[in-house]
């Protein structure tokens, strides 16, 4: 059975919101859309058009995935915003940043401790 409830979204935006400072009215203003509408989705009352969605995605610079498909997304706000800096980089610097991470993960996974049963 497909699941079909629409997800509350609008804690994950009013945390993403705050994240950058913003006030309800400068979001509203910034996006081009009623005060009113960021306090409905804010509070769960409203789940936005697919315009009013795409903008509030792009100006919070969160995920759509986490707001689609929250079961699949375990990533944290901090994790989140390394991905969208990441997404901005040129492709020169996306191999340099992926390559450093692929190698401090083998290093970590290297000197980790093996657990014991």
């Amino acid at each position: 059975m497909m699941h079909t409830e629409i997800p509350p979204i609008g804690s994950i935006m009013r945390d993403a919101r705050k994240a950058k400072g913003w006030s309800q009215e400068e979001l509203a203003e910034y996006i081009g859309v009623a005060k009113k509408t960021i306090l409905a989705v804010e509070n769960n009352k409203r789940f936005p058009s697919f315009d009013v969605l795409w903008k509030l995605v792009h100006a919070l610079d969160i995920s759509s995935d986490q707001i689609l498909c929250p079961d699949r997304v375990p990533l944290t706000g901090e994790l989140d915003q390394l991905i969208n800096e990441l997404r901005a980089c040129n492709d020169r610097e996306q191999r340099f940043v992926i390559e450093t991470i692929r190698g401090l993960l083998r290093a970590l996974r290297h000197d980790a401790p093996e657990k014991q049963d």
